[in-house]
């Protein structure tokens, strides 16, 4: 039987940029809600599809790398400059968009990465307070 558990509430602050049409084309910034579940069996020996002390150390880990950054398509990183009296810091994708969507994928792929394809990782990702993407990873 497969059984899921999870994690709620992870925050990271991040700017972006999305090209549409609307007002928000430009840079602006959002603060990201994270819901991760993590699909498996139960464990007969520890009772546990995952510890869940373990798997937030991981999906802290992950997170970190994403907050106070501006995530930035790989594509689009030679084309793309930010200077001023501040530091810079990209989190550079392998995505043609910064978009939740694929902000979602890349945290979900990584999640499912570092618990060794165990799992059926599915990540919620709020852009604000209410607009999310949700992502079943594999």
């Amino acid at each position: 039987m497969k059984v899921k558990v999870g994690v709620e509430g992870i925050s990271i602050d991040s700017a972006h940029y999305t090209l549409s049409s609307y007002a928000d084309s430009q840079i602006h910034g959002h603060t990201y809600i994270i819901n991760v579940e993590v699909e498996g069996e139960v464990n007969e020996k520890s009772g546990f599809v995952i510890d869940f002390n373990l798997l937030k150390k991981i999906i802290k880990e992950i997170v970190q790398d994403w907050d106070h950054k501006l995530i930035i398509p790989k594509s689009d990183l030679d084309k793309s400059k930010l200077e001023g009296p501040f530091r810079v810091e990209y989190k550079v994708i392998d995505a043609p968009f910064p978009t939740a969507e694929y902000i979602g994928i890349e945290i979900a792929k990584d999640i499912y990465l570092r618990l060794n394809k165990k799992y059926r990782v599915i990540v919620k990702i709020y852009e604000g307070k209410d607009s999310y993407a949700v992502i079943e990873y594999p």
